[in-house]
């Protein structure tokens, strides 16, 4: 059990790492490549995109930094 709570705490921050990346591509348009509803994605991007850029590279940082942390 003290091994999985190792692991665990050696590769946590790639979780905020992964969403960071995911929501920044998600602002800039990049994903999802086909949208079911484009209309909703391009509002979606008009109200959340500006924000998502900021702080979706702020949440891949501090999951870089996590893992670098405990490396």
């Amino acid at each position: 059990m003290d091994t999985f709570f190792s692991i665990y705490d050696r590769w946590n921050g790639l979780i905020p790492l992964i969403g960071g990346i995911y929501a920044t591509l998600m602002a800039a348009g990049y994903l999802p490549r086909n949208p079911k509803d484009p209309e909703r994605m391009a509002l979606w991007r008009k109200k959340f995109g500006p924000m998502m850029m900021v702080l979706g590279p702020i949440l891949a940082v501090i999951g870089l930094i996590q893992i670098v942390i405990h490396l």
